[in-house]
C-alpha cells in the first residue's frame, strides 16, 4: 500500500471512529470515520493511476574537474496536476538523492528545470535514474517511479596550480662525469595533419608515400626526461580516502605541467598496475597518451600489498614519487635510481618541515596537495 505515515494514522483513526460510532450508536461519529477512510482511498487510487508525464534528463558536462560545476537539466512533459495528485522529482547521484525544485505550472505545459549535480569525489559518478514521486494533496498516499537512463560523469582530480618543473639536466654519456646539453631536435614520431598544425613541420617523404599529410613530432634531446611515480599502496597512507586523493591531485599536477611543457613523461604506479608514457613534442597538438593519462588519473584507486616496486629505467633526469606518511621513504628514494633530480613528496597530516635534503633526495612534506605544490614551487625557484 502506498500509504504514508499520515495515511496509516488517518486510516486507523477512521476505523476506530467507525467501530466506536456503530458500537455506541453515534451515526455522526461513524460518518466522520467513514469520510476519513474515503479520503484515504481516494488518495491511494489517485497516486496509483497511470501517469502520462514524460521525463528527459541531460547532464553537462560529462567530464568535469572535482568540485567544479556540473549541471542537470530535467524536462517534464505532460499533466503534472491531476485532481488530488502532485509531483516532485529527485535525481540519484552516486547513490544519493538530489532534490529538483519543480515550478508550480498548471496544465500540461513542458517544464525544464536546471539543478546542480555535486561532484564530491574523483572517478566515474553514476547519475540517474530520476525518481518521480506522486503524492496526494493531504499527504496520505505517495508512490515513486524510476525513469531515465543512468549516465556516467567522469570526475577528474582537482587542478592544483603548479609553477614549473625543477631545473633538470641530461646525463652525460657513459664513462663521463660531466652533464651535457645537446642541441637540435630529434624526430620521435609522425601523426596525421590536423587543423592548427604547423605546415612547416610536414614530413614530405611520408606524405608522398602514404597519400596523407603527415606532420613531424620533434623532441629536443636536451629536454629533461621526467618520471612521475604515484604510490597507490593503501598501506602507505595514514587513512583511507583523503590522503590518497591529495596524492593523486599532486601527481596529476606534475604530469600536466610536464605535458604542457612538451617534455617526455613516464607515469607509473608503485604497485606496477598502471603505466603511461607520453612522448614529448612541443609541435604536437594534445596527445592521445596525455588524454589516456588524464582518464587514468580520474579512475585510479588504492590497492593492497603488491609486488616489490621495480627500479626506474635508466636515463631519467627528473624523478618524483608521491606517497603517504606511512611509506618507507628510504625505499622509495632508492626506487628513483640515478635520476639527476630526485624528489619524494609525502602527504603528511602533521609535517614537521616542508623540505629537506637526504642522501641526494629532496624530501617534500605537506598536509595536502596545495601545500605540497607550494613547497615544490619554492624548491624549484631556488
Amino acid at each position: 500500500m502506498p500509504l504514508t505515515a499520515r495515511g496509516w494514522a488517518t486510516s486507523l483513526l477512521g476505523v476506530l471512529l467507525v467501530v466506536a460510532g456503530l458500537a455506541w450508536h453515534y451515526p455522526l461519529v461513524a460518518g466522520l470515520g467513514g469520510a476519513l477512510l474515503v479520503i484515504v482511498v481516494a488518495e491511494v487510487v489517485s497516486v496509483l493511476a497511470t501517469s502520462d508525464v514524460a521525463v528527459l534528463r541531460e547532464v553537462s558536462p560529462t567530464v568535469v574537474v572535482r568540485h567544479e560545476p556540473c549541471t542537470g537539466t530535467l524536462t517534464l512533459t505532460g499533466r503534472r496536476r491531476r485532481g488530488l495528485v502532485r509531483f516532485d522529482a529527485m535525481d540519484e547521484v552516486d547513490g544519493m538523492l538530489v532534490p529538483v525544485e519543480l515550478p508550480e505550472t498548471p496544465g500540461s505545459a513542458t517544464v525544464a528545470v536546471t539543478y546542480p549535480i555535486p561532484t564530491p569525489r574523483r572517478g566515474l559518478l553514476p547519475v540517474g535514474p530520476v525518481h518521480l514521486r506522486r503524492y496526494g494533496l493531504a499527504g496520505m498516499a505517495a508512490s515513486s517511479t524510476e525513469t531515465g537512463r543512468v549516465e556516467q560523469v567522469r570526475v577528474l582530480p582537482r587542478r592544483i596550480p603548479l609553477g614549473s618543473l625543477m631545473a633538470g639536466h641530461r646525463h652525460a654519456p657513459a664513462g663521463s662525469d660531466l652533464s651535457l646539453e645537446y642541441g637540435g631536435t630529434d624526430l620521435v614520431g609522425l601523426h596525421e595533419y590536423a587543423m592548427g598544425d604547423d605546415l612547416r613541420r610536414l614530413h614530405w617523404p611520408t606524405s608522398a608515400r602514404t597519400g596523407t599529410l603527415m606532420v613531424r613530432e620533434d623532441a629536443d634531446p636536451a629536454e629533461p626526461q621526467v618520471c612521475v611515480l604515484l604510490d597507490d599502496r593503501a598501506a602507505s597512507y595514514a587513512g583511507p580516502g583523503e590522503p590518497f586523493e591529495e596524492a593523486v591531485e599532486l601527481a596529476a599536477a606534475l604530469c600536466r605541467v610536464t605535458v604542457d611543457s612538451g617534455y617526455p613523461l613516464r607515469f607509473r604506479t608503485v604497485s606496477g598496475r598502471h603505466g603511461v608514457v607520453v612522448p614529448g613534442s612541443p609541435t604536437r597538438l594534445p596527445q592521445r597518451e596525455a588524454h589516456d593519462l588524464e582518464w587514468l588519473l580520474a579512475e585510479i584507486d588504492e590497492t593492497g600489498p603488491g609486488p616489490a616496486p621495480h627500479d626506474l629505467p635508466p636515463g631519467q633526469d627528473i624523478a618524483v614519487v608521491v606517497t603517504g606518511a606511512e611509506a618507507d621513504r628510504h625505499e622509495l628514494g632508492l626506487l628513483l635510481g640515478e635520476a639527476a633530480t630526485r624528489v619524494v613528496a609525502v602527504v603528511d597530516p602533521l609535517p614537521l618541515v616542508a623540505a629537506e635534503q637526504r642522501a641526494g633526495v629532496l624530501l617534500l612534506r605537506g598536509a595536502g596537495s596545495l601545500s605540497l605544490a607550494a613547497a615544490w614551487d619554492e624548491a624549484a625557484a631556488r
